[in-house]
């Protein structure tokens, strides 16, 4: 079985890239002003994307250069403590249980022997139309092939907690198993909008950007309007901040936020997707969950509004196994 894993990194040097939780483009002015400009910049040059697939769980797969033994998993096996790697049904049985087991039995019988380490989204078994993984429900224009379908999105060289990942990838030359790629859905953007980088740069100058600790608090209160449905003025952000976290940020720190988030949404509004699946809401159509820049500083551009708010408001997701 000869397969072939294919990483796109448009001339980046992927030595660098740290693996971490991809952030919204909006959410970048609580981490930093050089996160903010980098990701701006690389945005407003029309970079290429990935889409980002709604699959559940998550999946880790392939061989361990410690040992040269293949392996499946969930993001597990990155922990520092309680590592859950199964290289055989055994540790399957040892490390997870119910449904969950037996996906990771699926894929440890019918996943590609690569020689790297990738992170997948689950999709489902092979032979069907429709799929609903988690939020999005998918529809096929014929049925899928091999015996489990899956969406694969990052690669790495070690298995770490610091280990460093990539994006941007495809897998070829498989009949077990169906790999999402540019012929199910490929985007592009169409048209750049326009943007005011003076105004941009001059709320950055005036910002606050709180610390570490804090910002977690920070997210969380961004995320209540989220889960709400809506979107505040920056001014009201600020002021239904907790009170001890209003020392770390200031109103002009909530304005970079909502410029960036108008930013990604006319963005949103000139990707277009082609490719020969549907997504469907509720039995409505609808767009992909977001997409992701393939880039040195890559963001997630996500509606959040419809996919973000389902997925806080969804009972029975996958939520301490997906990415």
């Amino acid at each position: 079985m000869d397969s072939t894993l294919e990483c796109y990194t448009n001339g980046i040097d992927t030595d660098d890239m740290p693996n971490k939780h991809l952030d919204h483009l909006e959410d970048l002015v609580f981490f930093g002003r050089r996160e903010v400009t980098n990701a701006v910049n690389e945005v407003m040059n029309n970079p290429k994307l990935s889409v980002k697939w709604d699959g559940a769980p998550a999946i880790v797969f392939g061989t361990d250069p410690r040992n040269g033994k293949f392996f499946v998993g969930t993001k597990s096996v990155f922990n520092k403590i309680k590592v859950k790697i199964c290289y055989d049904q055994t540790d399957v049985d040892t490390h997870y249980k119910g449904c969950l087991a037996d996906i990771l039995r699926l894929c440890l019988h019918h996943l590609p022997r690569i020689g790297g380490i990738v992170q997948a989204d689950f999709i489902g078994v092979s032979g069907g139309m429709v799929y609903r993984p988690n939020i999005l429900e998918y529809r096929f224009d014929q049925k899928t092939y091999g015996r489990i379908v899956l969406a694969a999105h990052t690669a790495y060289t070690e298995i770490s907690p610091d280990a460093i990942g990539y994006g941007g990838i495809n897998i070829y030359g498989e009949d077990s198993c169906q790999f999402l790629g540019s012929n199910e859905a490929d985007a592009h953007i169409t048209k750049l909008p326009d943007f005011n980088w003076i105004k941009l740069l001059l709320r950055l100058a005036r910002c606050k950007i709180p610390s570490a600790k804090t910002r977690p608090h920070i997210l969380k209160h961004i995320n209540s309007f989220i889960r709400a449905g809506r979107i505040p003025r920056p001014q009201e952000m600020y002021d239904s901040l907790d009170a001890k976290y209003k020392c770390e940020v200031n109103v002009t720190t909530f304005k970079v936020w909502y410029m960036l988030f108008q930013l990604k949404e006319r963005l949103l509004e000139n990707i277009k997707v082609t490719g020969s699946v549907s997504c469907y809401i509720d039995g409505e159509p609808t767009e992909h969950e977001g997409f992701v820049t393939v880039a040195e500083h890559p963001v997630k551009i996500v509606d959040r509004l419809t996919f973000s708010k389902a997925n806080f408001n969804l009972k029975n997701n996958w939520t301490n196994e997906k990415l």
